[in-house]
């Protein structure tokens, strides 16, 4: 019927079954080839959306496999389509499910990139989630967290974004720029205690790079009200570090043994205070008591850095020592 009478209505009619059973068997290139040999060729957009059509229909159909290698075809015939971004999303959510992060990630980072548009939130989202969580890039995390608190509308994935850059930039030890989003979420409604000791210990770490030692102290505080766990020890001697920068000894040396005495479990940041107060007692040129601090590091910590540091210190006061006694000799 075609062949012989291309241009009449039944021919017509003819074709559109022809097309549909072609799409409904996920057959869209074999339906172009047939419409060229007729001589009735489809133009570009309409092969395009045929040919996504189809992907769609098995995605619907839960074809899974079959949808992943139809949409990966058509972004291969169409990589600037009319359903480039749909299908750039759909192929990335497929991967998703299969935990092949990389491949998934070429999918949402094109959504990403083009945004605004209505799959931009949950690309940017889980590109965020991926690179933080499945990869451990955290700057491309950061970048995404950025991107994710700019664009959201909702409350919940703005929280979600504030404590994922804030966590991606603590990795990072950006402590000067974190600074600001950390206050912002202190204050922010939903906010965690978890979300205020990690913001809190980040503007203390942006004071104490920035020489505000006595600012520092107070966030270290803080974290120390808000936390019994590992940021606590770890606050603990900060502030103990924070008052020796600031040459209060006395204070430094209280704060010190405050660390040792409660936070017995974090055995890294007991052995730092030591450390600390070995560097205490040197500044005080009280070399018998730095002597035996340091030696005791040496003796006991299994933290190969640490003894290293120890030994380091403990040479550095028998040097200091030596020189001492010649002087007053």
């Amino acid at each position: 019927m075609v062949e012989k009478y291309p241009n009449s209505q039944e021919a017509d009619d003819a074709l559109d079954i022809i097309r549909v059973i072609y799409i409904e068997d996920s057959k869209p290139d074999e339906y172009a080839a047939y419409m060229r040999s007729v001589g009735k060729p489809l133009s570009v957009s309409t092969e395009d959306s045929l040919t996504y059509a189809a992907a769609e229909k098995q995605y619907d159909d839960q074809k899974i496999n079959e949808a992943l290698a139809s949409f990966n075809g058509y972004l291969q015939k169409f990589p600037n389509g009319s359903y480039a971004l749909d299908a750039n999303f759909n192929r990335a959510e497929i991967y998703y499910t299969k935990k092949d992060w990389a491949n998934s990630l070429v999918g949402y980072e094109n959504v990403a990139v083009n945004a605004p548009n209505r799959y931009a939130e949950r690309a940017v989202l889980a590109a965020a989630r991926i690179n933080f969580f499945e990869l451990k890039d955290y700057t491309k995390a950061e970048d995404y967290f950025i991107q994710l608190k700019e664009i959201t509308g909702s409350q919940e994935i703005k929280l979600e974004a504030m404590r994922g850059l804030l966590r991606s930039q603590y990795q990072l030890k950006k402590w000067t720029e974190a600074a600001a989003n950390a206050k912002e979420l202190t204050e922010a409604k939903g906010s965690s205690a978890d979300d205020k000791t990690l913001a809190n210990m980040t503007i203390a770490k942006s004071f104490q790079v920035s020489g505000e030692f006595d600012q520092a102290i107070t966030s270290y505080k803080s974290v120390v009200q808000l936390n019994k766990a590992a940021m606590a020890a770890e606050a603990r001697y900060e502030i103990a570090s924070c008052w020796l920068s600031l040459n209060k000894l006395s204070d430094a040396e209280k704060a010190a043994f405050e660390t040792i005495n409660k936070s017995g479990s974090y055995d890294y940041w007991v052995t730092k205070a030591y450390i600390l107060l070995g560097d205490i007692y040197f500044k005080q040129k009280d070399y018998f008591n730095a002597k035996a601090t340091f030696q005791s590091v040496v003796d006991n910590t299994t933290d190969a850095e640490l003894k290293a540091e120890a030994q380091s210190k403990l040479d550095q006061v028998t040097v200091e020592e030596g020189k001492s006694s010649k002087v007053n000799n």
